[in-house]
């Protein structure tokens, strides 16, 4: 029996004397008492959700006790870095990618190969297991795509057809463009693809587009660019292929006039606040605003991305991770597949996460734990937007995930010219030159 059938083993064990009601005699037979600590960020939803997780793991596995911590996102870094110098790290916690791979690197994390085997890929998506040389940090906590989310009625009164949901069928990026331009109005009721349209007086904007890396990455892939070089030592971002995606990107607001300036973006609300109110009609974000959507009354769906050349979405998640400094790896691990099991946490039905494992997307049984959940939240063209789209066209794993030193290169090379790029100062070529020149002391190659 390896390691982690025995640690499964157990706690089956441990959930079956709970549920028929020996839960306090397991406790005075347990050889140790574990207490565990697992720290997260989250909104308020999420810490809800998360610390009902928590209670519900308690009281199934009566030999341990995890304490959660709910730590904002902003200072996180710094608070479980404090708590590494003091030896009080926690147990199992969420980690950014910046820091996951770092950390893994000196030591840090607790190398999962004894939990996952050799072949986790036969398990979870390919895209959430993360390694670091030969140490295998782990996966995600959960995961999701980017989409394009829409307003129904808003296409219903232009006469626009939705947005596909089958990547075979995905617009291409010029379907996209004269779509866009038909979805957006000046304040005369014209659309961006009439001559009398007037840019400077736009009413509804055909589509709001994300200025972070989720945003405009895809569609470098879906061209035939990328981020760097195979050894991560070169930025390539200034290729042919990523600065014709990119000039696209750019000319959505300043050739076809159909998304917002940076200018405008900041002034006016967020991207689903304008489609409820009908001043946008498409807005690309992740999967997780499935939950967002579904405490509106808005009329909408989601479909895929646009092409270039090939459907390509990128597989996102935020790295879970155990401690090293941990006393209790077995039961440290038990609880790290715990939390993020669809059949223990409500968020996976919510539409705020997918699953990690294979079997939650290929089997019918593991549908209907979350996309086809009675209590599921999603709209039918999920099975297709969400289900597919994860499992074939997620291509490799993102920069974040591959790349040392990311943080800096975003930080110093490429936000500052994405930033220039979308502020219509310069073209996306010059941008990206410029990318590259700054980046190039930064590139440190692949873990």
């Amino acid at each position: 029996m390896s390691r982690y059938q025995a640690v499964l083993k157990a706690g089956v064990i441990a959930a079956g004397l709970a549920a028929a009601g020996t839960g306090g005699a397991m406790a005075q037979d347990c050889a140790e008492q574990v207490d565990l600590t697992f720290t997260f960020w989250g909104s308020a939803s999420e810490k809800n959700d998360m610390e009902t997780a928590i209670r519900t793991f308690n009281e199934s596995h009566p030999c341990i006790t995890v304490t959660g911590q709910h730590i904002p996102n902003t200072g996180y870094v710094e608070k479980i870095t404090s708590m590494l110098a003091s030896n009080t790290a926690p147990d199992v916690a969420y980690l950014s990618e910046n820091q996951a791979f770092a950390w893994a690197a000196e030591g840090r994390l607790l190398d999962l190969s004894p939990y996952l085997g050799d072949t986790p890929e036969d398990i979870y998506l390919k895209n959430s297991i993360y390694r670091v040389g030969d140490t295998l940090m782990g996966t995600g906590l959960a995961t999701g795509v980017m989409l394009i989310y829409y307003n129904k009625d808003v296409f219903d009164a232009a006469g626009v057809e939705y947005p596909p949901a089958k990547a075979e069928d995905a617009w291409t990026w010029d379907e996209f463009v004269e779509n866009a331009r038909l979805l957006t109005k000046d304040r005369s009721g014209n659309t961006a693809a009439d001559p009398e349209f007037d840019p400077n007086n736009i009413d509804v904007f055909g589509v709001a587009m994300p200025a972070w890396w989720a945003g405009w990455y895809p569609f470098v892939v879906s061209n035939g660019g990328d981020f760097a070089n195979e050894e991560g030592t070169e930025l390539t971002l200034n290729s042919p292929e990523a600065v014709e995606a990119l000039q696209a990107y750019q000319d959505l607001i300043y050739t076809h006039h159909v998304t917002p300036t940076p200018t405008q973006t900041g002034t006016l609300p967020a991207a689903d606040i304008l489609m409820q109110s009908r001043k946008v009609a498409m807005s690309m974000d992740g999967m997780w605003r499935v939950t967002d959507f579904n405490d509106t009354r808005m009329n909408w769906g989601i479909g895929v991305l646009p092409v270039f050349d090939t459907p390509y979405t990128p597989l996102i998640s935020t790295p879970k991770v155990i401690f090293a400094q941990t006393e209790h790896p077995d039961e440290a691990f038990e609880f790290y597949q715990y939390v993020s099991n669809p059949e223990e946490v409500g968020l996976f039905k919510s539409g705020l996460w997918a699953p990690l494992e294979l079997t939650y997307f290929t089997t019918q049984e593991g549908l209907d734990k979350w996309v086809t959940s009675p209590e599921g939240e999603y709209p039918p063209e999920a099975l297709d937007a969400i289900v597919d789209y994860s499992l074939n066209h997620t291509g490799e794993q993102v920069p974040p995930y591959q790349l040392r030193n990311i943080g800096q290169i975003f930080n110093d090379a490429v936000n500052p010219a994405i930033t220039k790029m979308l502020d219509g100062t310069v073209s996306a070529q010059e941008a990206m030159d410029e990318a590259v020149a700054n980046a190039a002391s930064l590139m440190q190659g692949r873990w």
